[in-house]
């Protein structure tokens, strides 16, 4: 390329630059043709670009090479303008102006073809990926005027000024975009139609006339400017289409099939749309496309969904539960509806579970009652942790339901009373800690029980009243010794200990270490024994276990008992150990929990048999080692049982054809009549058993009924008690305290059962006559503490 002086240095400069624009017009009619460009044809193309733009002091024979080399600070001379000027705005238009030809040629062709549709779409998408392949090469090439000239004039704040990669997107949106829009946009929205209707499209078109919608937005714009022709010109129609199509869709189907077949419908179809985002959406549309999508399939029907909820829970529908749960999860509080549906059936289903397992009004087997109230909580804390991925809301309402159903039943209203749950509980465990006939599980099936056994307990309201259950059936086991295992014994008392704390079970692992130290203080007297034998010493295997006072169910014996001579022996000699071993302590012996076995004989080996008996029965049965026959009285004055009990006793004995009443006391002595001092017994020398070892020791007449109505008094008594500490725990700390505060504080300290309103009136009441409290002066309602 040459360039030839003139005496019009302006005019000149002119001609040589159209020169320059020639040169670089076929680079670019080149690049925009996909002409094949080496790497020397592109620096000759940027050169010829740079030479255009730079002109040092307007000499128009300067070469590239003679030029100074670009810098980031401009170079000033010294009066502080710049040394070089820099001449863009030509070729900036002249750029601008061939872009402009070059897309109205492109959209030319789409007019003279009538293009539609997909085919106007895929014309319209290979001319896009042309294009904006080109105006990148082109970018490059005027790297140099977007580095100087466009960046100088945008500091200067002329935003309508771009780099040439900028220029060509707002051209193409100006001349192809803006004319098309509404043609494209039809076009993208029938291929998604298509392909939601199960046809297969080409995603590919979809994806780049989508990404031709984002692209042109400028980068240099804040984002949501970015964002505004994407969604002025295709996400606001396509939400809307989306829209009409669901609604249409959901309200057919739903008409022509079950509720469980559209929820798969309606799963599968978020997951289309899902994936649709996935493949060719912005991520920004992912939101509200979801959005749009819950309203018209989900929303829309949630009282469709509400109805056959119930219906899905009556036939364990768990799998259409669980894409109901999924569905409706997503729609803020369309779960609470749920939530309270599936709390009232769990609580209609327990009380039915319940009402099945009653044999009557009085009788109710521990076990069936249980495995009833377990078997319900398993099936539907099934249900929550795997239909409803263990949602918080759907557990509260398993909880709340259990709480219910299990604490007030028809068993506890036939009985009158709400601590009827916890004391079959408390039986239960007796059930399975207590060694039977039958075959008993092993340990570790035991340890799974149990473990059932505590999720019911954390239902259980009234845990005071198992306490004191528990407690007693505790005592009867240690005490007679027929735990299954004192491991497990112990695991129990852990479980009741990490659920009500320590407090709670002081009193049985107290009960739980005696037994353990009872067996260490046996070995010591049997030790003692062999080495200090007495005697006429005949008792075999005699073991004594020492109770701490207060932490066993057992009162003081409030009667005196004449112990037979043929125990005395070894009783005193145990006494007389025990204050050695410890002085200042002393024993109470509680005879009615006492047990050992007797021999029965005649002289005949084939006749004798060994009776199992309390310790009552045993001095009753001694009295007739010297004589065939006694009175009732004189039973009376050589025990000195009280006569209630006595008369139990000897009619019990009576019954197993042990003792007999003479000829003359028959006809006046009755199960329901109470024995007189000469009625006259006789022991029965024909007795005759097939068993040779033979248990006496049954519970007395209406013994055990009488036991469970005492409970029940005692855990009454005892609230009381703990209600009235309650209550000067409060006061002494707070001082005063208005009567709905008080009430309220109280309610909230006690977690062991739930205090009545009017119970704890009357504490307050009991408090008040004590002088612990009193009503403040002018001010009926509020209480304070007395010192």
């Amino acid at each position: 390329m040459t360039y030839s002086s003139s005496s019009n240095p302006h005019g000149q400069r002119q001609r040589d630059l159209e020169t320059f624009w020639s040169d670089l017009r076929q680079g670019i009619d080149q690049v925009y043709n996909k002409e094949n460009i080496n790497k020397q044809r592109y620096m000759q193309l940027y050169s010829c670009a740079y030479d255009y733009c730079a002109n040092v002091s307007g000499d128009p024979n300067a070469k590239a090479n003679d030029l100074p080399k670009p810098t980031k600070k401009p170079m000033k001379s010294g009066n502080g303008k710049q040394g070089a000027r820099f001449i863009g705005h030509e070729l900036y238009k002249k750029i601008k102006d061939y872009l402009e030809v070059y897309l109205q040629r492109c959209r030319a062709k789409i007019v003279e073809k009538d293009l539609q549709d997909e085919v106007l779409l895929d014309f319209y998408t290979k001319q896009w990926s042309d294009f904006r392949f080109s105006s990148k090469v082109l970018n490059g090439i005027c790297q140099y005027l977007n580095r100087h000239w466009v960046k100088r004039k945008r500091e200067e704040g002329n935003k309508k000024i771009y780099e040439i990669s900028d220029l060509a997107f707002v051209q193409w949106k100006e001349h192809m975009l803006t004319p098309l829009s509404n043609q494209v946009t039809r076009a993208v929205l029938k291929l998604i139609e298509k392909e939601r209707n199960g046809e297969v499209v080409n995603n590919g078109l979809i994806k780049t006339a989508v990404e031709s919608f984002v692209q042109l937005g400028l980068k240099g714009n804040a984002p949501e400017a970015r964002l505004l022709v994407y969604s002025q010109n295709f996400e606001h129609h396509f939400l809307a289409e989306t829209t009409s199509y669901y609604t249409s869709e959901s309200m057919q189907f739903l008409e022509q099939n079950p509720v469980p077949e559209y929820l798969k419908k309606a799963q599968k179809r978020l997951k289309d749309e899902q994936e649709r985002c996935d493949k060719y959406l912005n991520e920004s549309t992912r939101s509200e496309l979801e959005k749009r999508c819950l309203q018209v399939l989900v929303e829309q029907h949630l009282d469709i969904f509400y109805s056959e909820f119930q219906n899905l829970l009556d036939n364990d529908k768990n799998e259409d539960i669980g894409r109901m749960y999924e569905l409706v999860y997503r729609l803020e509080g369309g779960l609470k509806h749920l939530k309270q549906l599936l709390e009232d059936h769990i609580l209609r289903v327990g009380l039915k579970a319940v009402q099945s397992c009653q044999e009557s009004k009085e009788s109710v087997d521990p076990k069936s009652y249980v495995q009833a109230l377990l078997d319900v909580h398993r099936k539907y804390n099934d249900l929550v942790n795997k239909s409803f991925d263990k949602n918080s809301l759907f557990v509260q309402a398993l909880d709340k339901a259990c709480t219910g159903f299990i604490n007030k039943n028809c068993v506890s209203e036939a009985a009158n009373n709400t601590g009827k749950s916890p004391e079959l509980l408390a039986k239960y465990c007796n059930l399975l800690l207590k060694k039977s006939s039958r075959i008993n599980p092993e340990e570790e099936e035991l340890e799974c029980i149990l473990n059932d056994v505590m999720v019911i307990f954390k239902y259980i309201t009234e845990k005071d009243v198992f306490q004191k259950f528990y407690r007693n059936l505790l005592a009867s086991r240690l005490v007679n010794d027929t735990s299954v295992s004192h491991d497990l014994e112990g695991s129990m008392i852990s479980k009741l200990k990490q659920e009500c704390g320590f407090e709670y079970t002081s009193k049985l692992q107290k009960m739980y270490t005696d037994t353990h130290t009872s067996k260490d203080l046996n070995d010591r007297f049997q030790e003692y024994c062999s080495a200090n034998p007495a005697p006429n010493d005949s008792l075999q295997g005699f073991s004594v276990m020492v109770l701490s006072d207060g932490s066993w169910p057992y009162s003081r014996p409030s009667s005196e008992f004449n112990i037979a001579p043929e125990l005395r022996t070894i009783h005193d000699r145990f006494s007389s150990f025990y204050d050695k071993q410890h002085s200042g302590r002393k024993l109470s012996w509680l005879y009615s929990q006492s047990k050992g076995e007797v021999e029965w004989s005649r002289g005949k080996p084939k006749t004798s048999h060994r009776f199992h008996c309390t310790t009552f029965q045993l001095s009753i049965l001694f009295q007739f080692n010297h004589r065939d026959s006694l009175t009732f009285g004189e039973l009376q004055t050589n025990t000195m049982i009280d006569n209630d009990k006595l008369d139990q006793l000897v009619k019990q004995l009576v019954s197993f054809n042990v003792l007999a009443l003479s000829k003359q006391s028959v006809d006046g002595v009755t199960k329901d009549t109470e024995m007189q001092v000469t009625d006259l017994l006789q022991l029965n020398l024909n007795y005759s058993n097939r068993k040779i070892r033979v248990n006496l020791a049954l519970p007395l007449k209406s013994e055990s009924k009488q036991e469970t109505e005492q409970a029940h008094q005692s855990v009454k008594d005892d609230r009381m008690l703990v209600i009235q500490a309650c209550i000067v725990r409060t006061m002494k700390s707070r001082k005063q305290l208005k009567h709905s505060l008080l009430l309220a504080e109280v309610m909230q300290q006690l977690q062991n059962f739930q205090p009545s309103v009017p119970a704890i009136k009357k504490c307050i009441g009991i408090l008040i006559e004590k002088d612990y409290i009193e009503r403040l002066d002018g001010e009926n309602d509020t209480y304070q503490y007395r010192a």
